[in-house]
Parts: structure tokens; sequence; C-alpha cells
């Protein structure tokens, strides 16, 4: 990728209607010799009923969410703001003097009764989105994680969740370099 301004294009398109049912779906493959086979294998295969995923409404609408939000924040990304951000923040990284600036952001929530999938349906739309990838732009040189998952600390402490999402790039840090 050359620059930011192209960062959009890099994501898959977006899916609708069947396509994104079918997508967001994952039916593992089922054996029918398994009912031929011992006991503690037919266990172990009854562990594949939890990769089962069958997409509901709200797995629809939380992939729009996700997806149009991803695509508000890259466009950001290459905004006159976004890269005086970047020299501040370079500044703040070598001890210099610097001023933060204040940028907008996105957000919206995702509410409901515990158990009926939100995380599931975050966690498919996410994969189906970023494809799992980082994102890489040569001018200026930049690595981008498009989605990190954390969870709020139990103590619901802003220091906890920090370090957190800390924690969670550096993990990523891998696939990074």
């Amino acid at each position: 990728m050359n620059n930011l301004s192209d960062v959009i294009r890099i994501l898959p398109p977006m899916k609708s209607g069947n396509e994104l049912l079918s997508a967001l779906e994952v039916l593992p493959k089922y054996d029918a010799a398994i009912c031929d086979a011992d006991a503690p294998v037919r266990l172990m295969a009854l562990s594949n009923l939890y990769w089962v995923y069958v997409p509901s409404q709200m797995s629809l609408e939380i992939y729009s969410k996700l997806y149009l939000a991803l695509m508000r924040s890259l466009q950001k990304k290459g905004t006159k703001l976004a890269v005086q951000q970047q020299n501040q923040n370079f500044k703040a990284i070598m001890q210099q003097e610097y001023s933060g600036i204040m940028g907008g952001s996105d957000s919206f929530t995702i509410i409901g009764a515990s158990g009926i999938g939100k995380s599931s349906a975050i966690s498919r739309a996410i994969t189906l989105i970023t494809e799992n990838r980082i994102i890489e732009v040569e001018n200026p040189h930049t690595k981008i994680i498009p989605c990190i998952c954390v969870q709020c600390p139990f103590d619901s402490s802003v220091k906890g969740l920090l370090l957190e999402i800390l924690r969670k790039v550096d993990v990523s840090a891998p696939m990074i370099k």
C-alpha cells in the first residue's frame, strides 16, 4: 500500500444480504462415520459444536456498525489533523517538547442480555472485516491494527483498561514486525 489515502481500499468489500449471512455462518464438517467410533472419539467430536455460529439479525447489525466505524476511522488517518497528531506523538516518544492534539472519535454501544451472543457476533464480524490482517502503509510508514478487542478490567479502572490495550497491542506486535 502506498499512502494513507489508499488505506480504505485494503478492506474487503462490505457484504450484505445472503452473502453476509453465509460469510458469517460457521458450520463445521460433519463426518457420518463418527457414529461408529468409540465413545471417547464421539465425545471429543462433540466439542465441534462450539465452532457452530449461526448469525442472527443482531450479527448483521453489529457487522454493519463495525464495518462503517472502521471505514470512518481509516478515512481520518490521512487527514491533516491525524498527521499533526502523529508528529506530536513522535515528539513525545523522543522526549521533546510537544503539545497534544485532540481528535474526534466514533463510538457506539452494543447492549443486550447476557448470553445472547454479542461477543461471538463481534468476533465473527471483526474476523470477516479485517481478515485478521495488519494494514501497512509506506508513505508515511505506518502499521495499523484495525481492531483490538479488550475486556473491561474487573475493577473498572482506567489504568487497567489502558494496560490491557497495550498488552493486546504487544500480542499483535509479532504480526506487525
